[in-house]
């Protein structure tokens, strides 16, 4: 259930939790060697804990906050190894840190034997580049070797950490000189947060306890989220303490690669002394009001894309798809506040490079030069913002105020290759805008699943040979549409698009040719015009032709032709009765087919496919199959509700999509 603290909560509880009560429940720390090793004993081998490769015995935090905000982190972890496999996992322990806002020190390493001894290993690490991809601001780690362990052994580790943990973004900030301490105060300077996590993956957690002391007049609020987290708060001096536990936390495994994030499903506590999103907002608009003023080079290209444009929303999405499509996403070190502040539009007009902020940060640059009234705003990309302003984002955007009083969302980042300015992938989605005056915490609207749509219409002949030749377009709206411009144009040099034709004919039946020349479209680079496919083909032998002269097959589009990871992942969810975790698709959708197919002449239909609808909260497909003198007509629609599919929804979901996967199965004779 979400708890609240604040300062009174804070005051009330101490006072009523005497020492002997909940505190006593509190699992204390071992009070020495002898202890520790129990500790690890008691944790039990494989068997014990669900036939996994490593046990968390422990793992301690404590957090103490200065009136700076400044956060030292005390950390005490034991694992356990439970297998060889087991072994190698913790062949090294890697820990990450950010050069510009923390520093860790090794207080103690050590193993723990499964006989009780203890060896003390050496505490010096290996300092090392992160590796990194698209953005290169300077996170390191440091790397510690593991002697070879024995099913039994564990590995203990004490460190110290000053600084904070940036979110902004998803960013670490640049490296500034080594004796500069104000690295360490976090950005909204006297503030403290955090998200804490009590699971593990792939691994259980036998004990997960965090404990934060701040300064009297820091009280902090948190929820715990996603099941039962144990705490209590005292006043202790000049302090608050709070206290958060759980034990015999099982571990977290995906279940699919559209598993719902960890941080909506396994046990957490988000926790703030920041006292509203409005604040945060304000905070926000501040740290980066003056990054945004246009030069005469941005005024004339502002000129330029918005010629001859009528109506807001035609400057608009001009302006923001220059941003999207000239802003190339590659991120390096351009000044202070990497992580959190958005550069000024100048200098990325002139580099024409940046992350997330920075094409966000070009576009409100070029729309405020256009005169509209524009902010940035943080968002989160496939997971949820709690009620608690901890920052719990990794996205960047930017919001539009409208005549009306509304705001419009746009994302350069997200509309690449899209008629779209705010991405049909971002539905009911968490955000909070920067401005003066202070926004709350906002919900994106939902997208209908007609809003993201591929459609299919087919014709076709089939000759009395069994013979196919027939004639493929394929249109798509919202996300669908995106995907597929972005497998074609971006994923695909020219020359090799041939190729991904022809896989997808081939899923009708092996043996498919496509002609190069039968194959049109027009710039897939062009958003403006609504995106076109058509595809002239012929499959030799495609139909079984009996000794009798009967003619059997499946209609063409009784398969799905166009499937993949991201264009339709609801297509390749795990084939099971139950799900423990809920799914996330991103974004609802409808594939939508007809198709219509010349007989032989002379000959009649004896079978059709069966009709069939079904029809649930989750999910809905209909399936229409009629013939009329020498032609047969087949629909075919699958229509996928929701975003996010909770495990309670799924039976729904799988029995659509089970029986739109089967209908191969039912031929046309």
């Amino acid at each position: 259930m979400p708890r609240l603290a604040q300062l009174a909560a804070a005051v009330l509880l101490g006072a009523l939790l005497a020492p002997g009560r909940e505190a006593a429940q509190e699992p204390p720390p071992p009070a020495d060697d002898a202890a520790l090793s129990a500790l690890v004993a008691a944790a039990g081998d494989r068997a014990a804990n669900d036939g996994a490769d490593t046990v968390v015995v422990m793992r301690r935090t404590v957090v103490t906050v200065e009136e700076s905000g400044l956060a030292w982190f005390d950390n005490h972890e034991v694992v356990k190894c439970l297998s060889e496999k087991g072994a190698a996992a913790l062949a090294r322990i890697r820990l990450d840190y950010d050069p510009a806002s923390n520093a860790i020190t090794v207080d103690r390493f050590r193993v723990i034997q499964a006989d009780g001894t203890l060896r003390d290993l050496p505490r010096e690490p290996v300092d090392l580049p992160q590796p990194q991809g698209g953005i290169y601001w300077g996170a390191r780690m440091l790397q510690l070797p593991v002697p070879r362990l024995a099913p039994g052994d564990a590995v203990e580790i004490r460190t110290t950490m000053k600084g904070f943990l940036i979110a902004y973004l998803d960013g670490e900030p640049p490296t500034p000189a080594a004796d500069d301490e104000s690295r360490f105060i976090p950005p909204m300077r006297g503030h403290f947060y955090d998200v804490v996590t009590f699971h593990q993956d792939g691994a259980p957690v036998r004990l997960r306890h965090y404990t934060v002391r701040t300064p009297r007049d820091k009280p902090i609020q948190f929820e715990v989220h996603n099941g039962e987290v144990r705490s209590y708060v005292t006043v202790e001096g000049d302090h608050h303490v709070y206290r958060f536990w759980r034990q015999d936390v099982p571990a977290y495994t995906r279940e699919d690669r559209a598993s719902l994030s960890a941080s909506d499903v396994a046990p957490k506590v988000v926790l703030a002394t920041v006292p509203d999103w409005p604040a945060k907002s304000r905070w926000f608009c501040e740290v980066n009001a003056g990054q945004f003023d246009a030069d005469d080079a941005i005024r004339a290209k502002v000129a330029e894309i918005t010629r001859g444009l009528s109506t807001d929303d035609d400057r608009i999405a001009a302006i923001v798809h220059w941003a999207a499509d000239e802003i190339r996403y590659s991120g390096i070190t351009m000044g202070k506040g990497e992580g959190y502040t958005l550069h000024p539009g100048p200098m990325i007009f002139r580099d024409r490079s940046g992350v997330c902020k920075d094409k966000a940060g070009m576009a409100i640059t070029m729309l405020r030069a256009a005169g509209y009234t524009v902010h940035p705003a943080m968002t989160m990309a496939g997971a949820r913002v709690e009620r608690v302003p901890a920052d719990q984002f990794n996205h960047c955007v930017a919001a539009v105020l409208r005549e009306d009083g509304s705001w419009q969302l746009i994302d350069p980042t997200w509309v690449v290759l899209s008629p779209e300015t705010w991405s049909s992938r971002e539905g009911q989605q968490h955000y909070v805008i920067g401005t003066p005056e202070g926004e709350d915490l906002m919900l994106t609207p939902r997208f209908r699943a007609e809003d993201n749509a591929l459609r299919v219409r087919a014709t076709s002949r089939i000759e009395a040979d069994g013979d196919l030749a027939g004639t493929l377009v394929i249109t798509a709206s919202g996300a669908a549409e995106q995907q597929l411009r972005r497998d074609l144009a971006q994923g695909l040099p020219a020359r090799e698009r041939q190729a991904w034709f022809e896989e997808l004919v081939a899923r009708i039946a092996p043996g498919a040719e496509v002609e190069p020349v039968r194959v049109r479209y027009a710039d897939l680079r062009d958003w403006a015009r609504p995106l076109r496919l058509e595809i002239r083909y012929r499959i030799p032998g495609f139909a079984l032709v009996g000794s009798d002269g009967a003619i059997r097959f499946a209609p063409p589009t009784a398969r799905h032709l166009l499937a993949g990871p991201r264009l339709a992942p609801h297509l390749a969810l795990p084939d099971e009765d139950a799900l423990d975790q809920g799914l996330l698709l991103w974004v609802p959708r409808r594939t939508d087919m007809q198709e219509t197919i010349a007989l032989p002449r002379g000959y009649a239909v004896t079978h059709l496919p069966a009709d069939r609808t079904i029809d649930n909260p989750t999910a809905a497909l209909t399936v229409r199959a009629e013939a009329r003198g020498g032609t047969l007509r087949f629909t075919h629609a699958l229509t996928v509700k929701e975003r996010i599919v909770e495990p309670s929804a799924w039976p729904g979901l799988r029995e659509a999509v089970r029986a739109s996967l089967d209908l191969p199965q039912d031929l046309v004779v």
